[in-house]
């Protein structure tokens, strides 16, 4: 594996504990390269505290980014803030369709944008705070990748521009669909969601190219929309050929992960969407984990 272009990666750490666990037992094992870090999950605090007393045991580096949130848990800012964004309580109260809605809604884009663009500001340098990222080279992914609907995009560029950021790598979310559909693997973990879902990132990443161009970024791949989920051994059948097409176009070949099983127990009131809630608990999790484990 070439290092210059190969990253593991697991994403939702500071999720919970035990979810957690899973993720710094990986890094321990010398299995990933990367994680990305929730900003707005109770357990911040402490899952960072945990982070930076277990990674002076690693054997490799792991670099850290913001896994900005904008669907699930608490708002960083007081809901006044945000009041199309988080309810009363200050939770997130919108969806991943909603944004994509408000995209295309003129009358009120601009007003949501400026919303976004203060809440993901307060997620980095909520971060950048508790020291567990670099400031000098900020590495951002956001959970459901909603940075790549246009609008969350231009809030986020917003953002590093008043903020000057300074920042090395933003994750663009392209899972080229022609490697999985005409092979077995492909077509044995077909699901019409992700299909979908994969669809229209690929879609959104070509605008989102532009993004990396503009700030000198390096452009990627991720291996791992497709198959979210459903990251099992047969992943096998793609890796090496995934890293040679992404290193053939001077690209990052990214194989992401959810590795980091919860459970039921852990669900406080901040789990509020049921959807989320099942992907969060689900069994396939701890799979992603072993698969990721035996590389």
């Amino acid at each position: 594996m070439n290092k210059n272009y190969f990253d593991v990666h697991a994403d939702d750490y500071a999720l919970s504990e035990c979810s957690d666990n899973d993720i710094l037992t990986l890094c321990k094992n010398e299995k990933l390269n990367s994680i990305s870090i929730l900003p707005n999950m109770q357990i911040f605090d402490q899952s960072v505290k945990k982070f930076l007393e277990e990674k002076k045991g690693f054997y490799q580096e792991v670099k850290t980014c913001i896994h900005l949130n904008l669907l699930e848990g608490k708002s960083v800012l007081p809901f006044g803030e945000l009041p199309d964004l988080a309810d009363y309580e200050g939770y997130f109260k919108i969806t991943f369709a909603q944004l994509v809605l408000w995209n295309y809604t003129p009358y009120i884009r601009q007003k949501i944008k400026e919303q976004l663009t203060k809440e993901i500001t307060a997620q980095i340098n909520k971060c950048i705070n508790a020291k567990i990222v670099n400031p000098e080279a900020l590495r951002i992914t956001s959970s459901h990748h909603v940075h790549m609907i246009p609008l969350v995009q231009e809030a986020l560029e917003d953002s590093i521009t008043q903020n000057n950021f300074k920042v090395e790598y933003i994750r663009n979310t392209h899972d080229p669909l022609w490697f999985y559909l005409f092979s077995s693997a492909g077509l044995k973990h077909f699901s019409f969601r992700n299909f979908i879902k994969c669809h229209m990132l690929n879609i959104y990443s070509r605008k989102f190219t532009h993004v990396i161009l503009r700030n000198r970024l390096k452009d990627s791949y991720v291996l791992g929309i497709y198959l979210e989920g459903k990251m099992d051994e047969s992943i096998s059948e793609y890796i090496t050929d995934f890293e040679d097409f992404a290193a053939d176009e001077n690209k990052i070949c990214e194989i992401l992960f959810h590795p980091g099983l919860m459970y039921q127990t852990e669900l406080t009131k901040e789990f509020k969407k049921i959807r989320f809630n099942n992907f969060h608990l689900s069994s396939q999790r701890k799979v992603e984990f072993n698969t990721c484990n035996r590389l």
